[in-house]
């Protein structure tokens, strides 16, 4: 027994709306994206080796700290290809 929903327009919506949707579509396939992307990489780089003799030595002088650091460099890279996706889908051009 399935139960329905009426559709008119004085029903209150429920979900994230438009933004909500989007900031979705943004945040999990970028976080995937970037998951995939630090086992790659890291997975023929080590992290402290890539940090010697660099600014960066002291932050990532463990392997956590490298793979963490990687992993949320790789995330907002992801996040600005997602965006300019999600924003290329929803801008129309002019007609």
């Amino acid at each position: 027994m399935a139960i329905e929903t009426p559709d008119n327009e004085d029903s209150p919506r429920r979900g994230l709306g438009r933004l909500g949707r989007d900031v979705a579509m943004v945040l999990w396939p970028s976080f995937l994206a970037a998951a995939v992307e630090t086992m790659v990489f890291f997975a023929v780089f080590d992290p402290v080796y890539l940090g010697e003799g660099t600014a960066l030595a002291e932050l990532i002088a463990n392997h956590n700290a490298g793979y963490a650091l990687g992993f949320f460099f790789f995330w907002a890279f992801s996040i600005l290809a997602s965006a300019l996706t999600v924003y290329l889908v929803r801008t129309e051009a002019p007609r």
